[in-house]
């Protein structure tokens, strides 16, 4: 009976030791993922909150019933420096639609209605970069910080896109964005998210001080002033376009973004205003968001610390005020003693010199030579010295 309980121990103690080394082998190879993960460089990873796809906080999605709430709903970004490569790691709150239900058609790139604009301050340096959006978006950047670079994910080709962008000539300004707008190298769907990859030559000095800010947006094979393959937004709903906005021009056509930590994305959005002509638009901005979700750039940070380490600034000695001096006493002009200066009266003429004139000096004054009389022997001239 003792041998009997003693195996049965025996044997609970075995199935605890292959139980605990099962755990062992499960926790070594989390441990190994884990560490394989770190030795990938992630510029940013920002989880976005959910259903917040309503731009400012009021915009409703198009009539079309095919495009499900969640959409344009972003639910996490992450940007990985792999070596050679930059991989984009888009996750959204749905399925990413691959083909529409009805007509089993898809998109080049093997989706069909989202629209994605990845922007990139390269440098984190203020004052460098692009200051607004592509057209269409109504959209500029806060912080005078801008982006260097920036990458265009939609359904159409690289190709046919191209053509699109160069034949937008109606803005001059957009056309000097052209050169640093990129296309996606490699793009794959995995049910709710999107991997794309772009060569890192092609993105040079991306770095952890890189700011990043995406846009998720409607797609339609429209350009217009106010749309460059994207959905507009209206007052009401239709459609093909959102509703909610205005019919004027200067509604963002943004339905979703990231956003840094401490910042709403509706206060953000929402400070717009819609005008019939764009040049009196006044236009929402939207900042960049960098490592550990941060607003400001890790270079901006740094500057601040350098200028907080030189101190407070050495207080300049102001110059003492120099004393009043006592007024003169104002003398009235009852007591005030006039001096009167006497005029020489005039010279008049002596009665020898009947000619009226009154010589300024006498001839002794003025040096001049007595008459030379002529001498015994009538000669006028006199011998300068006796021989």
């Amino acid at each position: 009976m003792c041998d009997k309980g003693f195996y049965m121990f025996k044997n609970k103690c075995s199935l605890w030791g292959c139980l605990l080394i099962a755990c062992m082998i499960m926790f070594a190879s989390v441990a190994a993922e884990s560490a394989e993960n770190t030795d990938k460089s992630e510029l940013l990873y920002i989880q976005d909150n959910i259903g917040d796809d309503k731009g400012p906080g009021y915009y409703q999605y198009p009539l079309d019933r095919r495009l499900k709430r969640g959409t344009f709903d972003i639910k996490s970004f992450k940007v990985k420096d792999d070596g050679n490569i930059i991989t984009f790691e888009i996750q959204m709150r749905n399925y990413i639609m691959r083909e529409w239900p009805d007509s089993k058609k898809t998109g080049y790139q093997d989706f069909v209605a989202n629209l994605w604009d990845i922007y990139i301050d390269i440098d984190g340096i203020p004052g460098s970069g692009y200051k607004y959006a592509l057209p269409g978006r109504d959209l500029n950047f806060a912080d005078n910080m801008g982006w260097e670079k920036m990458i265009i994910v939609s359904p159409i080709s690289e190709i046919e896109l191209e053509e699109i962008l160069n034949d937008k000539i109606d803005e001059l300004e957009f056309q000097d964005q052209i050169p640093d707008i990129l296309f996606p190298e490699y793009v794959k769907i995995y049910r709710d998210k999107l991997v794309i990859s772009i060569a890192k030559k092609k993105l040079p000095r991306i770095s952890e001080r890189s700011g990043f800010q995406l846009f998720a947006m409607g797609y339609k094979d429209l350009v217009s002033p106010n749309r460059l393959i994207n959905r507009d937004v209206k007052s009401f709903a239709t459609k093909d376009d959102f509703g909610g906005g205005s019919d004027y021009y200067g509604d963002p056509s943004i339905i979703d973004l990231i956003m840094p930590k401490g910042c709403d994305q509706y206060d953000f959005l929402k400070r717009h205003k819609a005008q019939p002509f764009r040049e009196n638009i006044q236009y929402a901005e939207v900042p960049f968001v960098y490592k550990d979700s941060e607003r400001k750039s890790p270079v901006v940070t740094a500057m601040d610390r350098h200028k907080r380490s030189l101190g407070a600034p050495v207080p300049v000695a102001l110059p003492t005020a120099v004393p009043a001096t006592t007024p003169k006493a104002v003398v009235p002009e009852s007591k005030l003693e006039i001096k009167y200066v006497p005029i020489p009266a005039p010279v008049k003429p002596t009665a020898a010199k009947s000619s009226g004139f009154v010589p300024l000096k006498n001839d002794r004054e003025l040096n001049v030579a007595p008459p030379v009389l002529p001498n015994a022997s009538g000669s006028l001239f006199l011998p300068l010295k006796k021989p």
